[in-house]
C-alpha cells in the first residue's frame, strides 16, 4: 500500500503562513522522511465566492507548489490531485508537466479531472459544456507533445501544422490518474490512463459534485469490478493504480481518530484492489498540518512498510 499526503487546503482568506516557502519545503521533506509515496496538491485557480462561502477552499498552483516540493526532496512523487484539464491549453500543460518531470528526475503523477464548478469555468473563459471533449483532447495532445516529435493536430480551438516541444518528460509514459466516480471516468481509465482516483461521495454531495454516490465499500467494489471488465474489454492487462480516501470523517490529531480503525479500513480497501490511500494534512497552522503528517506517518504509514 502506498500513501499520498495532500497539502493543506486554504481558507478564505488564505493564511499566508500556509504558503510560506519554508513550510512548503518542510512539508515535503517530512512526508518523504516518513515514507509517504507522494505529496499532492489540488487546483482551484479562481473559485466562486458562493462555493467558498459554503465550505469551499483555495489552493496554490499545483505545479508551482510541486516544483518547490521537488527541489526540497529526492524521492517522493509529485501528484496533482487534481488538475482540471479543460482549464489549460494542452500544449502549455504538456510543457509544464514535462518540465516538472525533468527537474524532479521523473517523479510526476498527473492526476486529472474534468472539473465541476461552473463559475470557475466562466472565469477561465472555458465552455462548461465542452469539458468532456476538451478533457479527452487534452490527454491525446499531451501524449503527442511528450514524444518530442512534430505534432500535426486540428483541435477544437487551435490548429497545429507541425510544431514540437523539447525536452520530453523523463517518464514514458507519464502516469495519468483520472479522478471521479462516473462510468465515463472508468472507461477513460480502462483505455488511456494508469490510475483511478475515486472518492467517497455521500448522496447530499452527489449533485453538486456531479459525481455518482460512493458511500461504502460495496459501492467501491462494484465500481472496481466494472473497471476490471472495461479493462478486459479494452485488452489491457497492466496493473492500474487505485487511490482512495477514508470514509471516516475524523482526522489524525483529532480526539475521535483511531489509528487502528484507520489501518483496518485500509486493509479492507487493499483486499478490494486499492493500491494507494490519501489524506489531506489539514491544520489551522503550519505546525498543526505537519503534526498530521507526522502522526499519520508514524501510526499508519509505518504499519504498511
Amino acid at each position: 500500500m502506498k500513501f499520498s499526503v495532500g497539502y493543506p487546503l486554504l481558507g478564505h482568506p488564505a493564511d499566508p503562513a500556509l504558503v510560506a516557502p519554508d513550510f512548503i519545503s518542510e512539508f515535503a521533506r517530512t512526508a518523504e522522511d516518513l515514507g509517504y509515496d507522494s505529496v499532492n496538491i489540488t487546483e482551484h485557480p479562481i473559485p466562486g465566492d458562493k462555493w467558498l462561502g459554503a465550505g469551499g477552499h483555495h489552493a496554490i498552483d499545483p505545479f508551482v507548489g510541486l516544483a518547490f516540493a521537488a527541489a526540497a526532496t529526492s524521492r517522493i512523487r509529485l501528484l496533482t490531485n487534481l488538475t482540471v484539464l479543460p482549464y489549460r491549453n494542452p500544449f502549455l500543460l504538456a510543457k509544464t508537466v514535462a518540465s516538472l518531470d525533468r527537474v524532479s528526475g521523473g517523479r510526476v503523477i498527473l492526476g486529472v479531472g474534468t472539473g465541476y464548478l461552473k463559475p470557475e469555468f466562466f472565469a477561465m473563459g472555458v465552455d462548461f459544456e465542452e469539458r468532456n471533449d476538451l478533457f479527452d483532447e487534452s490527454i491525446e495532445v499531451c501524449r503527442m507533445a511528450w514524444t518530442g516529435d512534430s505534432v500535426v493536430y486540428e483541435g477544437r480551438h487551435f490548429s497545429v501544422k507541425g510544431n514540437s516541444a523539447q525536452p520530453p518528460p523523463v517518464q514514458d509514459p507519464v502516469p495519468i490518474w483520472i479522478g471521479g466516480n462516473a462510468k465515463l471516468t472508468r472507461q477513460r481509465v480502462a483505455t488511456v490512463a494508469q490510475g483511478w482516483m475515486p472518492m467517497p461521495n455521500p448522496p447530499q454531495f452527489a449533485a453538486t459534485r456531479r459525481s455518482p454516490v460512493l458511500e461504502n465499500f460495496d459501492d467501491l467494489a462494484a465500481m472496481l469490478d466494472d473497471l476490471r471488465a472495461r479493462k478486459a474489454e479494452a485488452g489491457r492487462t497492466e496493473p492500474t493504480d487505485v487511490m482512495f480516501l477514508s470514509f471516516d470523517e475524523s482526522a489524525p490529531c483529532t480526539g475521535d481518530w483511531d489509528p487502528a480503525r484507520a489501518i483496518a479500513e485500509i486493509r479492507t480497501a487493499e483486499e478490494l484492489g486499492v493500491t494507494a490511500f490519501a489524506i489531506t494534512a489539514m491544520g489551522a497552522t503550519p505546525e498543526e498540518s505537519l503534526e498530521v503528517v507526522r502522526t499519520y506517518g508514524r501510526e499508519v504509514v509505518a504499519a504498511f512498510s
